[in-house]
């Protein structure tokens, strides 16, 4: 079936206005006369990444796919850079892998499976292309890539495709400091030029690629060319020059650096690789770096396991997330001769981690040396941390200045609109006027039809004069519409920032990320130590400062962290755990005597309270001398110094906490929970180091011990500070080291001082408010009231009601009574029920059971002897039997 002929009609036209290929400016190469370059076109170990496998003379590459390796790029530098002239090399893909990507085939990376790039850098460019400017390349997506800027130049290539990389140079060639890629023979770009940043140097060809094996040839072209053309192999000594050979002497450098956390080892570690390029970092963060430059995105979640020394990325790819490409560097770092840096913050500061490490590079071509990076930086590096903390308060100072800027913007015209909808509604205001005006003088005109024309003149002259009055009422809207416009404010200039003295003073980095987590740090810090000559390493450098005063440093350091450092592993010992449980029941018992205080009735305490008075008056005086004989002597006063008083439970018979609001037992158990924590944590140490709890660290240690929350806010305060100032009479904060300092001894005869001290100060609280002092008055949070309690259980005489087992017992039945949970095994031994069983709970019995009920007490007992609810119903006593 023939093509209808609208469609032949198009193709036709399509094919006539096809533009026709640029014409080929490359011409024939010159037989080549020249001394050529000794040394053979390939690729050097030290030129490539760590999963690159050379093979075949370097004339094959094979990327390892082990252990999440095939989501990282890989890249290779051949040894021979041009400078000069034109040459190719050719690419050709032998082999596309599909490594196993397990449970993570759902989180596929943004970059392809299979990836080739074929380009041309400088000696000094990182080995994955496109990481700086200073590389060029095109890749198997049909993308060319050049000053970190991406266009779309070609179709895609693939498997069994011959790739080749044309680089000109020659100065005479109208393409010249061009790159141009081709196909099989065929062009498949056109010349792309080199970026500024490259021309005038030595140009290597560059390969990366990704789980995929690659061919290369770098002798003369496989595929005929549309012109005769010199490969790199063949380049001679005047247009092409070696790379330098790694390792002088065929010794090869494994740089350890021993830096303490969070004192600028990693920012050291940035500048000697700036200086030093030949150098791979071995770390996780290294890792994570890599894993970016290949297209797998980090999340931007904040992670608490995340640390310089070792991240936690969360990319979402179980092989890349659990590190397990640190094993396959591991195991393959030490067959490929390289110049290394292993940067491990803690494992290089503890001798028995750095052993470990060291083994790994016990062959005779590795020398391995410990670079100690401690004390006082160089006045280098501090130059380089102030031009990053510049850079970094300037980009801060930017991005606010920006939001500024849009948020004004963002007023300024929604203040324009605004007063354009004021002036339209003036407007339509207006002309609902006019209208109405118009059509009231119509009517008028109507009705005046037969009036002379005197009048007629008249209203004329009146709508005349209407109009021009209107015209001057639009033109003042108008000027009043001008007037209300805002006068241009003049633009805020971008700020410049700088540091303050303060600032400058601080010879590191504030980073996002702390080097070791709080919990790594707590449990290690302690063994770090600076490696001696025995260790094994082959040399010990000193960055900053001589051995001597890295020591000393060091030993500072440990001191000060020890203090500021909270203890993860700390458990509560036998001592606090005595007397907590020995403070819990004495407090229980204060709360009941207060309490009971507090049930007497009100003549019972006006009396006590009368006899505590001083007796005034004549007829007093006179009826005490008279009768001094023979009355009892009289009640002692009560109390002004309470640290005077013996027995806090009973005071001229009432207790000395008998006024004791909700807020006067919270700070009376925090003085005494601080106390026995403060204390506590001496022994718990047993360090002579850690001195006491940084206050920074209060929360921690109170949860630690207490098993429960320790918030300021409850107290009605915003700070430690604030909140301990209320108790300084048992802790205080040092305010050279932030410690918290006991102010009573560790062994007490009592808790009484606890009391006296919480009374002396509710006196003082409240003499300052019936002063007119309003800052003394306490602010705390109250909890929520206790749900009612539920109604009491009715009893039968003759052991209760039993039910089908004898009595309500829970989950299985009644069986004697209510027994309860467990709680209450103590009973109510106040003044109304003394027995010695009350409500026991379930091994009590409770009420008709077994375990003694409510066994007498002052009204259950004097007749009955104990008995009280016990076994026979209401047992023996004036209500049994």
């Amino acid at each position: 079936m023939g093509e209808p002929d609208a469609k032949r009609q198009k193709t036709e036209g399509d094919a006539e206005t096809k533009p026709e290929p640029p014409k080929e400016l490359e011409t024939d190469a010159k037989q080549l006369v020249s001394t050529p370059l000794k040394t053979e076109v390939g690729f050097e170990i030290s030129d490539c990444t760590l999963n690159v496998i050379p093979s075949m003379g370097g004339r094959v590459l094979m990327p390892l796919t082990d252990g999440g390796m095939q989501y990282l790029l890989a890249g290779a530098r051949a040894n021979v850079g041009l400078k000069k002239g034109r040459y190719i090399y050719e690419v050709k893909i032998v082999e596309c892998l599909n490594p196993s990507e397990g449970s993570s085939r759902g989180n596929r990376v943004a970059v392809a499976r299979n990836l080739v790039q074929l380009g041309f850098s400088v000696q000094e460019a990182p080995l994955l292309l496109g990481e700086t400017d200073q590389s060029i390349f095109f890749d198997s997506e049909g993308i060319f890539t050049s000053e970190k800027k991406r266009e779309s130049t070609s179709q895609r290539f693939i498997r069994d495709q011959t790739m080749g990389v044309l680089l000109n140079l020659d100065p005479a060639s109208p393409n010249n400091n061009t790159v141009s890629l081709f196909r099989d023979g065929v062009r498949a770009t056109q010349p792309k030029k080199l970026p500024a940043s490259m021309i005038g140097k030595p140009l290597f060809p560059h390969v990366g690629f990704k789980n995929v094996t690659l061919a290369v040839n770098f002798g003369p072209p496989a595929c005929a060319m549309p012109f005769n053309c010199h490969a790199v192999a063949q380049a001679p000594a005047a247009d092409a020059v070696a790379a330098p050979v790694a390792g002088k002497g065929g010794k090869y450098e494994v740089l350890f650096p021993i830096g303490l956390p969070d004192e600028g080892t990693f920012d050291w570690l940035d500048g000697f690789l700036e200086k030093n390029p030949q150098f791979v970092e071995l770390s996780d963060r290294a890792i994570v770096k890599w894993a970016e430059k290949s297209g797998i995105v980090l999340s931007k979640t904040n992670s608490w396991k995340n640390s310089n020394d070792k991240p936690d990325p969360q990319f979402g790819i179980p092989l890349m997330d659990d590190f397990s490409a640190r094993r396959v560097i591991a195991a393959v770092a030490a067959t490929q001769p390289r110049n290394y840096v292993v940067m491990e913050v803690k494992s290089n500061l503890i001798k028995e981690e750095r052993t470990q490490l060291l083994k790994r590079f016990n062959d005779a071509c590795y020398k391995t040396v410990a670079e100690v990076v401690m004390g006082t930086p160089k006045d280098d590096f501090k130059v380089r941390i102030e031009k990053m903390k510049l850079e970094q308060k300037q980009q801060k100072a930017e991005e606010e200045w920006k939001k500024r800027k849009l948020e004004k913007e963002k007023e300024k015209e929604l203040r324009k609109k605004q007063k354009a909808l004021e002036t339209a509604k003036k407007k339509a205001e207006e002309e609902a006027k006019k209208k109405q005006e118009e059509t009231s003088e119509s009517a008028e005109g109507t009705e005046v039809k037969q009036e002379e024309g005197t009048e007629e003149t008249k209203k004329e002259e009146a709508k005349e004069e209407a109009k021009q009055e209107d015209v001057e009422m639009k033109q003042e809207v108008k000027e009043e519409v001008k007037e209300d416009e805002e006068p241009e404010e003049p633009e805020e200039p971008c700020p410049v920032a700088e540091l303050t003295e303060e600032e400058k003073a601080v010879p590191f980095m504030t980073k996002a990320a702390n080097d070791l987590t709080s919990w790594t740090l707590s449990a290690s810090f302690a063994k770090f130590s600076i490696p001696e000559q025995e260790d094994g390493f082959s040399e010990l450098r000193y960055a900053w400062d001589s051995r001597g005063a890295c020591e000393e440093y060091l030993k500072k350091w440990i001191l000060k962290t020890k203090v500021s450092t909270r203890m993860e592993d700390l458990i509560p010992g036998e001592w606090f755990t005595g007397k907590y449980a020995e403070w819990q029941k004495v407090l229980a018992q204060w709360h009941a005597k207060q309490k009971e205080f507090e049930a007497k009735p009100p003549a019972e305490a006006e009396k006590v309270a009368e006899e505590a008075k001083p007796e005034n008056g004549e007829e007093k005086k006179a009826e005490d001398e008279t009768d001094a004989k023979t009355e009892e002597p009289q009640k002692p006063k009560a109390v002004d110094d309470v640290f005077a008083v013996e027995n806090v439970s009973d005071v001229n018979g009432e207790p000395l906490f008998s006024k004791f609001a909700f807020e006067d037992w919270a700070l009376l158990s925090l003085r005494l929970e601080l106390h026995l924590l403060m204390h506590a944590f001496r022994k718990d140490a047993n360090d002579p180091d850690r001195i006491g709890i940084h206050e920074q660290h209060l929360q921690f240690y109170y949860q630690k011990y207490y098993k429960k929350t320790f918030t300021v806010k409850y107290y009605g305060m915003d700070s430690n500070a604030d909140l301990i100032a209320l108790i300084k009479d048992t802790a205080i904060i040092n305010d050279g080291n932030q410690v918290l300092e006991a102010q009573l001894g560790e062994e007490l005869e009592s808790f009484d001082i606890f009391v006296k001290l919480t009374e002396d100060a509710r006196r003082t609280r409240l003499r300052k408010l019936d002063e007119g002092d309003e800052s003394a008055r306490l602010k705390f949070q109250k909890p929520d009231a206790a749900p009612p309690a539920p109604p009491p259980q009715m009893h039968h005489q003759g052991g209760g009601y039993k039910g089908n087992q004898g009595g309500y017992k829970g989950d299985k039945g009644f069986k004697g009574g209510f027994k309860g949970d467990k709680g209450f095994k103590g009973g109510f031994k106040g003044d109304d029920f003394k027995g010695g069983g009350c409500y026991k709970g379930c091994a009590g019995g409770g009420f008709g059971g077994k375990g003694g009920g409510f066994q007498g007490g002052k009204d259950f007992g004097k007749k009955g002897g104990g008995g009280g609810f016990g076994k026979g119903g209401y047992g023996k006593g004036p209500y049994g039997k």
